[in-house]
């Protein structure tokens, strides 16, 4: 049952203008996110997607609804970003303050090691890559759009786990694939 994913990172969210981590924070899109999502609408719509899903978080939803202002926009948890825990909402910096050996434990070691109150890499990449099977069963054989994050976007491009960082995902990027 292969499917052809059309993979979209949302837009320069409010949060990620600051630099923080947004994780499962609900932050919008910034005024310079929907001008990116805007520039992406004539190529995404070339792609003629069957279908259109989407993280369930605000600047997901506000990019699928920029890209595809006609369709229906099927959101799921399942495809949210990396759960930062804690640390969602701060930046990198202000996370390392407040526990110095964890935050470095988790930079050397985030396949195996969780965000305080947050999800590990390995526990990310397991979910995302459910929820794309699932989609895949449910949609056989057809264009699938994906409305998402950096990271699940990441975990999807490269079935090597140790690759995750080299997949440069901006926002605004949109990336195809088939998926068996």
């Amino acid at each position: 049952m292969p499917a052809r994913l059309i993979l979209v990172r949302h837009g320069e969210s409010v949060l990620g203008r600051a630099k923080r981590y947004a994780g499962h924070r609900d932050t919008p899109l910034s005024p310079r996110g929907r001008a990116q999502v805007s520039r992406l609408r004539a190529r995404f719509r070339t792609l003629k997607a069957d279908v259109v899903i989407s993280s369930d978080l605000r600047r997901c939803l506000q990019t699928a609804r920029l890209l595809a202002p006609d369709r229906e926009i099927h959101a799921t948890p399942r495809l949210r970003e990396l759960d930062f825990g804690e640390w969602d909402g701060r930046t990198a910096e202000a996370a390392r303050r407040r526990n110095p050996p964890r935050f470095d434990r988790w930079m050397r070691d985030p396949w195996s090691t969780r965000t305080p109150g947050g999800e590990s890499l390995r526990q990310l990449r397991s979910r995302v890559r459910r929820a794309v099977a699932a989609l895949v069963r449910q949609f056989p054989n057809r264009r699938v759009a994906i409305i998402t994050h950096a990271g699940p976007i990441r975990t999807l491009l490269d079935p090597d786990p140790a690759r995750f960082w080299d997949a440069d995902v901006p926002p605004a990027s949109l990336f195809e694939l088939d998926w068996r």
